[in-house]
């Protein structure tokens, strides 16, 4: 989900966020994967019934646009072989407190880091080298 597709990715996230009112407060598109942490306003169970039907679009149309699957017509990877787009279904889990904000902070930081192509050892501590040196994160309003 990189190069040319990375604009068609960011354009889909960013469209279909407004549209369900999910605010996105960190996004990274590590090229295989993206981290999404994001706010959804209301009750606990109107939140997350917008989270589903939210989650359930934007991972449809990525598959869709990137990977032209459609309903009936398997992926295809780059040999012609049948595959799936997405290796599993989408992780989420809620943020609580401060602690649990600079651990997403940090994690994010670490991927952006390793997208743009440190090994995974120097991410790790260049991500809480600059996280420790600027801690400004608070949880977002």
């Amino acid at each position: 989900m990189l190069g040319a597709n990375k604009l068609k990715v960011n354009g889909l996230v960013t469209k279909i966020s407004g549209r369900y009112g999910v605010k996105l407060n960190k996004y990274v598109n590590v090229g295989n994967h993206l981290h999404l942490v994001v706010k959804l306003s209301g009750s606990p169970m109107t939140a997350r019934r917008r989270y589903r039907s939210w989650i359930r679009l934007i991972t449809a149309r990525i598959a869709f646009e990137i990977g032209g699957a459609k309903k009936g017509r398997p992926f295809l990877d780059e040999n012609g072989q049948k595959t799936k787009f997405w290796d599993a279904i989408p992780f989420s889990r809620i943020i609580h407190g401060l602690r649990g904000w600079s651990t997403i902070d940090r994690y994010a930081l670490k991927n952006k880091l390793e997208a743009r192509g440190l090994p995974k050892a120097q991410a790790i501590f260049l991500a809480r080298e600059l996280y420790n040196s600027n801690q400004t994160t608070k949880p977002p309003d």
